[in-house]
């Protein structure tokens, strides 16, 4: 129940954010779907995911504080390898599906313009 709630909160910020961009930019709201629900994917791809780049940023960082001469403790820590893995939720799978159906949509509708070019 807690994961269909959760999906249920994405899809309403995704369509309000995307309802947004469209009104701010004068522009229609298919105008912005496609760009808008891959956006969506990237940002819960990234906030369920571990042991990439932002995860080896962090580790560098913290290691790199240790090294420090003005301290007047020493605090040596070594930090283990994170392995990559990722967490795919409900609410990825249907930014995904966003993503995909507003795209195939956009092109449907652009089609004609696209081609006659």
């Amino acid at each position: 129940m807690k994961k269909m709630i959760w999906s249920v909160i994405t899809l309403g910020l995704i369509l309000l954010v995307n309802w947004g961009i469209a009104r701010l930019f004068n522009s229609s709201f298919l105008d912005w779907s496609f760009l808008t629900g891959l956006l969506a994917t990237i940002i819960i791809s990234f906030f369920n995911s571990s042991g990439g780049f932002a995860s080896e940023l962090t580790n560098s960082k913290l290691q790199s504080s240790n090294e420090d001469n003005e301290l007047e403790v020493e605090v040596w820590t070594r930090l283990d390898k994170v392995e990559r893995s990722f967490r795919a939720t409900p609410s990825f799978y249907l930014a995904l599906s966003y993503t995909i159906i507003t795209g195939i949509l956009t092109f449907i509708f652009y089609k004609d313009f696209i081609f006659t070019k």
